[in-house]
């Protein structure tokens, strides 16, 4: 199987044509970030025990950051190293596992590690599980033409779907209920009304990020909604909106300085067009799970392995053997 990590390996090197190759050349740090991973997981990774069928890294971020060489160290902050590796992840090329990625006997540990912990206060920091994937099956055209950013799951999930977001922003070392906000449909339409009504059609990025923070009833930050709407620009989903500076704009509002960032629309004749049958937008959690339960319903599970294991081994000892009169049909 280390055929696979081979492979990967080989075409971060040599490869020359297509997405791939495009973001390797054109994403600084990228190159570097995938070399480290692999190589990790040439000497690291476990196969087949902390997920089943897969290549396992279990390091931290901050971890993951101390393996860079010295020389990407000095070019690239933790932060940037970040916003370069959830670029890899949302490719597809690793993808962060969630506990319940994890398999049974991952998930038997921790939980009685947990257990132990409750009782005597003394917890063990699981690190983030990293699944190293088939670079040949990675899909880069997510990422092409795009500048490392830091992202959050409330954009990625707004224009990759929730199956991706996970993929990025899993963490099989979290016990606490899962925070991630997800908006009912995409964005654009809700802010080209908002801008529609203002004068020359914008507004600074931080009122709009103001409004989407009060449309979730003041979930998260205004930073946080600041970040999605980066992101939301970056990436596209918002076609028929660009952000600028005033100044670069030839713009100006009183009592804003030149520098400032704005959203400002583009095409304003569809803003309204079509469109009264879409729902407010909305801001809602993605799930909250119940951990204690989730940690009792798993030492059910447990226990249940375990005294069938016991049971079997009991009459492997005493010689029972299945005859056909025993069974249920």
């Amino acid at each position: 199987m280390d055929q696979i990590i081979n492979n990967n390996l080989t075409l971060i090197r040599t490869a020359t044509r297509g997405d791939f190759a495009n973001c390797i050349k054109h994403i600084k740090g990228l190159k570097s970030v995938l070399l480290t991973i692999n190589k990790l997981a040439l000497t690291d990774a476990e196969f087949n025990k902390v997920v089943t069928g897969c290549y396992t890294l279990k390091m931290s971020e901050k971890s993951l950051y101390g393996t860079q060489t010295e020389k990407f160290k000095a070019s690239y902050s933790a932060n940037k190293f970040k916003a370069l590796l959830q670029m890899v992840a949302l490719t597809g090329a690793i993808k962060a596992a969630s506990f319940e990625d994890l398999s049974f006997d991952e998930r038997s540990k921790r939980v009685k590690s947990y257990e132990v912990a409750k009782q005597t206060g003394h917890y063990v920091n699981y690190p983030r599980v990293w699944i190293v994937g088939d670079l040949s099956m990675a899909d880069f055209s997510r990422i092409k033409g795009h500048k490392p950013l830091s992202l959050n799951y409330t954009s990625i999930a707004s224009i990759f779907g929730m199956d991706i977001a996970n993929q990025v922003f899993n963490d099989a070392s979290s016990t606490s209920d899962s925070d991630h906000m997800l908006l009912n449909h995409n964005p654009a339409i809700t802010i080209s009304k908002y801008l529609s009504v203002k004068k020359d059609e914008l507004m600074p990025v931080t009122d709009v990020a103001d409004l989407l923070y009060r449309t979730s009833g003041r979930a998260k930050s205004q930073e946080y909604w600041q970040k999605t709407l980066r992101v939301l620009v970056e990436y596209d989903a918002l076609p028929n909106i660009e952000a600028v500076s005033l100044g670069s704009a030839g713009l100006s509002i009183k009592g804003l300085r030149k520098n400032t960032k704005v959203l400002r629309l583009i095409d304003p004749t569809n803003v309204t067009d079509n469109t009264d049958d879409i729902e407010p937008l909305r801001v809602q959690a993605v799930y909250h799970y119940n951990f204690e339960k989730y940690l009792d319903d798993a030492q059910a599970d447990i226990d249940k392995h375990e005294a069938t294991k016991a049971k079997q081994e009991n009459d492997d000892t005493n010689g029972i053997t299945v005859t056909d009169e025993m069974l249920p049909f």
